[in-house]
């Protein structure tokens, strides 16, 4: 076969469709394992290849989504991995030849990777490297990551497949009203993966094709990578007690061409699908010609990301505030935080910061006599699971640096590089190989040049040293350095005509550490908003300083006004209004002199361990524990779930409020009687038998413990029998059934019966990724639970808890 990416740019291609489903008729069982079935059964897996090959497939995937150790181990496999995939892979050759390309499937491990989980970096790295390379040593054509709903774990994915294999590797991910499980969007997906070298991205499962069209609308917006699709055939339903997807191969049919029209140049489908909805949609193809992409404007924005927020830096942009208070050599708090790995307050320092009107903070743990290899990504962890916000990672010693960018889940932009070749060769394969962008000084080992001129030059040699590494030149901001006005007043106006030569020569974005200026003179605040002005007048795009400097955010905010960047006014006018009474952000401390309990809530929505039990126990002075819980403590979770359900916080944000949450209801239960507080309920919560899928179960239980349920969780594969037992031996109010695959969810309308014929009042409540509300009430469940947050409201009110 031709080369995979090569073809998929000259022509769209057919994708095949569902595994599973077909697999289930060719007598796989519920729970079992598709990859171990495949062992003794290599010709009805054939026969399913050669089904999809027949219907027009040009892309055969591996019978290998749950093929990586981790996954296999749950059956007591681990060791055969590479027999697994090897075979998997060779099956599929066997029936395409050369008339299709071989898909090497890899799918998410189904367990959350650090910090949202327990998994770290390297042994995700690991694990999705052995297979990737058993399905490159079985001859797939390309790796393909298949349904993967956290951005961090496909990041280890596909740093995995780039590593250990020269394969080209696809990325895909799954989408519920827009956003990933843990919170990325499609923008931020397609900055991120393509930063780290991905070949060709999309989305596959999630609804249906109604849903990815818009999903597959907001990708090709922000990359020019090849796009794939694969939607499920719509939402499963109960009918004469068999699952059935209601989307017919017709339905599919008509969004084939909207999908072609997108730019995606690889459609097929996901669960519930069959040959006949393949063949369909390649009849319904006006055109296998590709859609002509869309123009790009130039100069390219500078894009950076969490794992669910995107920013873009660049001219038509507005001039953006790089929080500059976490870093140690300015600040004796900072160093003194960090010495004792006080994470809370740095949490808290960027926290400010964002509330000032950063949006970035950077971040320098260069600590002296610390460990910058331990502190670095330990900072990254704790600030991104707390605060939603690109990171710059201030440090220059390439150890740490590389464990920070390990950690960090998203686009970072590295502070910094400079012109001395030591530098470049040691920062710039960094950036590459980890998708950052990097900050450029213009300076080299004979330090900084007088001349703006001289600027430009190690500029020049920064941007050509960095495409050369293969960064594109819109991942090269440029810092053109200021000196202090007390010794060097007549060079500060060399930066600013740095700053317009670098932006009319090279046409990258710039960056300045603005606080240099006004080192050792007072009034440093007027000094540095005089020369703010001037650099963003030179076309400035990004300043590091200190966000809660109110002359500082004005200067920004008039500055882009007065330089076209504010488009109508639009941010001036909207900021103007809330400058107008102005309200500093405030230190948890000064809150807790105000009201006590607001800042247990505060703590609490932001995760703020640290601060929780103190603020409890000053609490506990003036209200009894029921006080504390019900004002203190529910309200915190109430309002985090509602912005959860709104979009507005997500998976991240909502555990870690749970875990600050459950710190508080540990303390009152260790020292205040049963008797003392009030009792929340017992839950019984596991997924049905045959379903070994359980993050969503997990975050369910997590949330539940934390509004101080009593919970008991039978993990996976649960029979009906566990179930009743359970239930009647631990007295439960509530029993919560989970399945995510549609040929287990059949199992709960067992458990449901057995429960009401023996425990009648104990009530039911189901909820999955395949379970619908109109389901759950077809099966007699007494309620469903569409996330974590809705079922921990319903287990609430079935328990009388206000």
């Amino acid at each position: 076969m031709t080369d995979f990416i090569a073809t998929l740019k000259k022509q769209v291609l057919l994708g095949d469709g569902a595994m599973g489903t077909m697999l289930a008729k060719q007598g796989l069982a519920p729970g079992e394992s598709p990859e171990l079935w495949m062992l003794s059964h290599t010709l009805e897996v054939q026969e399913v290849h050669l089904a999809y090959l027949q219907a027009g497939a040009q892309v055969i995937q591996t019978n290998t989504f749950g093929g990586t150790a981790l996954k296999l181990k749950e059956y007591g496999a681990a060791h055969l991995v590479e027999e697994v995939n090897k075979t998997a892979a060779k099956l599929v050759r066997e029936v395409v030849q050369d008339k299709a390309f071989v898909a090497g499937i890899i799918g998410p491990t189904g367990q959350f990777p650090a910090p949202l989980g327990d998994l770290p970096w390297t042994e995700l790295v690991e694990a999705f490297g052995q297979q990737a390379r058993a399905l490159e040593a079985g001859g797939v054509d390309f790796i393909f990551l298949e349904t993967f709903s956290d951005l961090g774990e496909i990041r280890a994915a596909l740093f995995a497949a780039k590593k250990y294999t020269r394969l080209p590797v696809a990325c895909s991910l799954t989408y519920t009203k827009g956003r990933t499980l843990t919170g990325a969007s499609p923008q931020v997906a397609a900055i991120v993966l393509e930063a780290m070298g991905a070949d060709c991205i999309g989305a596959n499962c999630s609804t249906g094709p109604t849903e990815l069209l818009e999903v597959m609308k907001e990708y090709r917006q922000f990359t020019r990578l090849p796009l794939l699709v694969e939607p499920n055939a719509g939402v499963p339903v109960l009918i004469n007690g068999e699952t059935v997807f209601k989307e017919t191969p017709e339905d599919f049919a008509r969004f084939a061409e909207p999908f072609r029209s997108l730019g995606v140049n690889l459609i097929g489908a996901c669960c519930g699908s069959s040959p006949a909805h393949i063949k369909a949609m390649g009849a319904a193809l006006a055109s296998r010609e590709p859609a002509p992409l869309p123009l790009q404007e130039t100069p390219v924005a500078t894009r950076l990301a969490s794992r669910s927020r995107a920013l873009s830096i660049g001219t038509k942009e507005l001039p953006v505030l790089i929080g500059e208070r976490i870093n140690p050599t300015a600040r004796k708090a900072v160093a003194e935080a960090l010495r004792q790995q006080d994470w809370g307050f740095i949490t808290q320092e960027g926290a400010l910061q964002l509330d000032a009107g950063s949006l970035l903070l950077d971040l320098n743990t260069g600590l002296a006599g610390g460990d910058e290899t331990l502190l670095l990504p330990e900072a990254v962890r704790q600030l991104q699971m707390s605060l939603d916000c690109p990171l710059v990672l201030d440090c220059t010693n390439p150890a740490a640096l590389e464990k920070g960018l390990q950690e960090f889940q998203g686009k970072a932009l590295i502070n910094s590089v400079n012109g001395d070749e030591k530098s470049l060769n040691s920062i710039l394969p960094l950036a590459k190989k980890y998708g950052a962008a990097v900050l450029g000084l213009t300076l080299n080992e004979n330090g900084i040049p007088a001349t703006a001129e001289e600027r430009l030059q190690i500029a020049k040699e920064i941007v050509v040293a960095a495409e050369s590494y293969g960064l594109p030149r819109e991942d090269v901001m440029i810092d053109c350095l200021v000196l202090t006005a007390a010794t060097s007043p007549e060079l500060v106006l060399e930066t600013v005509r740095a700053i317009d030569l670098v932006k009319e020569q090279l046409g990258v974005h710039t960056v300045l550490g603005l606080s240099n200026v006004s080192h050792g003179l007072p009034q440093r605040s007027w000094l540095n908003a005089a020369f703010l002005s001037l650099a963003i007048g030179a076309g400035l795009d990004a300043a590091i300083a200190n966000p809660l400097d109110d002359r500082i955010r004005e200067t920004m905010i008039a500055g882009a006004l007065l330089t076209g960047r504010d488009f109508g006014a639009r941010n001036y006018l909207e900021q103007a209004g809330k400058l107008g009474s102005p309200a500093k952000p405030q230190m948890i401390e000064e809150v807790n002199l105000i009201d006590p309990g607001q800042a247990l809530q505060k703590a609490i929505y932001n995760g703020q361990q640290e601060a929780v039990i103190p603020l409890v126990k000053t609490l506990l002075e003036k209200s009894d524990v029921l006080s504390v819980i019900n004002k203190g403590i529910i309200p915190a979770l109430e309002i985090m779930g509602q912005h959860f359900a709104d979009g507005k916080a997500y998976l991240p944000q909502l555990m870690l409020a749970g875990d600050a949450a459950k710190k508080a209801f540990s303390y009152l239960k260790d020292n205040f009687s049963m008797q003392t507080m009030e009792q929340r309920g017992t839950i019984v919560i596991g997924t049905v038998k045959g379903d070994i899928h359980d993050i969503g179960k997990n975050i369910v239980t997590a949330l539940l413990e934390n509004h101080g349920f009593r919970v008991i969780d039978l993990g996976k594969s649960v029979s009906a029998g566990a179930f009743l037992e359970a239930a009647r031996r631990e007295k439960a109010d509530v029993v919560a059934l989970s399945a995510l695959m549609t040929t287990t969810m059949v199992e709960m309308p067992q458990v449901i019966k057995l429960l009401k014929q023996e425990l009648p009042e104990v009530k039911v409540i189901v909820g999955g990724a395949v379970v619908t509300a109109k389901y759950a009430q077809e099966i007699g469940a007494d309620a469903y639970g569409a996330d974590a947050v809705e079922a921990v409201k319903v287990v609430r009110e079935f328990t009388r808890v206000s």
